[in-house]
């Protein structure tokens, strides 16, 4: 059991544990907990040779890496928790009991309101709502066990929804919706729409030009830092005092390629007096392999990588390992994040300038083939649903910051993306192929690599195969029925069968990647409550949301998409349209999250009415802006924040 004395325990705690203050206001730099923890660790100049140091410095350097690990890991369950009440339980309140108890009903039954956190937790006359973390105190879930009360009154819902209440109410009932409810039919885009409808739906409007905000201090060393300096001055507050030279190099190492400085290094730095000696220090970083393994993280949890299938049956996938080492590459390299988003969509559909370019173009689209896959589902047009929502799902989120997911069933609750949008869109990945469906356990889809070398000697070695088996089924042609053979007819059909077999073994493969493929062009009616079996309406043509047509200003042209192709590219370049309302938004936010903990949009899967608003909406259409401006360099954002002062602010 680590032990840290009193006297030092409340320093540890108070440097770790932010002012509430300056967790409300993100012009103050948030809490970097990892960063911070691990800046326990002392100084190689602190360190001295006796073995009470010694132990010291490892407890502080264990108390980091627990504290590292605390802070990873009920990230990833907070992100998880709010995925689980986004898919599973504020459906079920919409559907189940938002007619009763709500805004929106004309008198709350039992004073009990369901559409707020606030309001679920007070409860009404007969207590509370939910209590988090104990089911048994929680009478909405007494109700919807047909106990003391009876909800729904036209019928007790299935126990496994009933399940995944208490399941969210064990994992402490996490609940975003912080905010007053609005009405539902204002997820819709009106003429007549007022200033607080347009608000709610301020990502779907192109990125504004910002001017950067004017200022004669010397404190800013660039626009995001005058717009930082601008809403601290309306608060009439002060940046914080900037962090010395070894603070912000183990932050800036951390953050850019997940490993500390060394002590040379920190030396260098200390002792570089000068002009543009952080920029130097960037510049090395950016050029580290580590950067790419650090970034390229980032992008893999987002992409759900894995090296197995992870769902009903859970096989390897032996060939995933290409997509990740392609991922890596592309960070290290600076690949244009339009290129990028382009090649993981319809790299297969693109027209490489060498075969290196090609192989890696095609390695590209796993990321459509990744992901849990229901493998032995035999029911294989569902399998298809389900593949394509899960697609659909991960390219709302990855590239749009939007819960595309939510209208399979119904037209989207909250953000303006109807069935008929879902449905369109799916049209798309219904006419590609990513799965193979040919036995009672289904296979992801492989394709050969480019190999220029070796394809001549494989294509002479399958013809030579094709000559052996043709030869060998005609010679049982010509023979007859097996009963009928002699033994010299039975010897010269062992001799081909051995021919055929030895060919067989000896056939060269090319090499394999996990990648799409074009597939029979499918248009999709929509799937009434998600069933395939239950159609509605004609099948519709593919097209992007309705929305980002009637974006307020937008006079972007409509996307058209071929007879005679899915109409994966044509997604991508609709997609990394300089004008789109979305896109570089969302990566940047990213970006931005990676080096602050959080986002300017702290959703960063959820730029919809649902999500939350952006903390600096003007930097973060500058940001976007200067994102596109900059040929789209993820490396030259990270630039613009490691080198503000912004970035460079003390946190303790």
């Amino acid at each position: 059991m680590l032990s840290v004395r009193p006297s030092n325990r409340a320093a540890i705690l108070a440097r770790l544990r932010p002012a509430r203050r300056a967790e409300q206001d993100p012009a103050f730099p948030p809490s970097r907990l990892a960063i911070d923890a691990m800046m326990l660790v002392p100084h190689p100049s602190e360190l001295r040779s006796d073995a009470s140091c010694e132990r010291m410095s490892l407890r502080a350097f264990l108390l980091a890496i627990f504290l590292f690990g605390s802070a990873a890991t009920a990230a990833s369950a907070d992100e998880t928790q709010l995925a689980f009440f986004e898919q599973h339980i504020r459906p079920l309140l919409i559907d189940h009991c938002y007619e009763c108890h709500s805004l929106e009903a004309e008198n709350a039954e039992g004073g009990l309101r369901l559409d707020s956190r606030e309001a679920i937790r007070r409860g009404g006359d007969s207590g509370p709502g939910v209590v988090p973390g104990s089911p048994e105190q929680s009478l909405v879930l007494a109700a919807l066990r047909f106990q003391d009360f009876e909800m729904p009154p036209s019928g007790k819902l299935d126990e496994s929804a009933i399940q995944r209440v208490e399941q969210w109410i064990l994992a402490g009932a996490i609940d975003p919706r912080d905010e007053a409810p609005q009405s539902l039919a204002k997820a819709s885009m009106r003429e007549n729409e007022s200033d607080e409808d347009v608000g709610s739906l301020w990502s779907f409007h192109r990125s504004q030009v910002a001017d950067v905000p004017r200022s004669k201090s010397a404190w800013c060393r660039s626009g995001l830092d005058a717009f930082i300096l601008k809403s601290l001055d309306e608060q009439q507050l002060q940046p914080a005092d900037e962090a010395d030279r070894a603070t912000w190099l183990r932050r800036v190492t951390f953050d850019l390629i997940g490993l500390p400085p060394s002590p040379e290094e920190l030396h260098a730095y200390e002792t570089d007096t000068r002009p543009g000696a952080a920029a130097r220090v960037v510049e090395r970083l950016l050029a580290s392999p580590h950067y790419g393994e650090r970034w390229g993280r980032y992008w893999l949890d987002l992409a759900r990588y894995a090296t197995s299938n992870g769902a009903d049956e859970n096989h390897e996938f032996p060939v995933a390992w290409r997509y990740r080492v392609y991922v890596v590459a592309a960070f290290n390299a600076d690949k244009p994040y339009d290129e990028f988003l382009t090649e993981q969509l319809a790299g297969d559909l693109l027209t490489g300038e060498s075969e290196s370019q090609r192989r890696e173009q095609l390695t590209a689209t796993g990321f459509l083939v990744l992901g849990p896959k229901m493998l032995a589902e035999q029911d294989k047009p569902k399998m298809v649903a389900d593949i394509v929502d899960e697609q659909l799902d991960t390219v709302g989120k990855v590239f749009l910051g939007l819960t595309l997911g939510c209208a399979r069933c119904h037209d989207h609750k909250f953000d303006p993306i109807t069935a008929e949008d879902y449905y369109a869109l799916a049209g798309i990945f219904h006419s590609t192929r990513s799965m193979e469906h040919l036995n009672f356990v289904s296979q992801w889809n492989e394709r050969a690599l480019p190999d220029a070398q070796r394809e001549p000697a494989v294509a002479a070695h399958q013809s030579e195969l094709d000559d052996a088996e043709a030869a060998a089924k005609k010679l049982r042609e010509d023979f007859g029925p097996k009963k009928k053979w002699t033994d010299k007819q039975q010897a010269e059909i062992d001799v081909a069968d051995k021919h055929v077999e030895a060919l067989k073994a000896s056939l060269p493969a090319l090499d394999k990647v996990m990648a799409a493929d074009e597939g029979e062009l499918k248009l999709v009616s929509i799937h009434a409550r998600g069933s395939h079996l239950n159609l509605v309406g004609e099948p519709l043509p593919r097209r992007v949301p309705k929305i980002f047509e009637q974006s307020v200003g937008s006079d972007s042209e409509v996307t058209v998409f071929p007879a005679d192709q899915s109409g994966r590219l044509e997604l991508a370049q609709w997609l990394t349209r300089g004008d789109h309302p979305l896109t570089a938004r969302v990566m940047v936010n990213r970006i931005w999250q990676g080096h602050f903990g959080e986002g300017l949009v702290r959703t960063p899967s959820n730029f919809g009415p649902s999500g939350m608003r952006p903390t600096h909406p003007e930097l973060l259409d500058w940001l976007a802006t200067e994102f596109v401006r900059g040929g789209w360099s993820i490396k030259q954002m990270h630039r613009q924040i490691v080198l503000s002062n912004t970035y460079r602010m003390r946190c303790d």
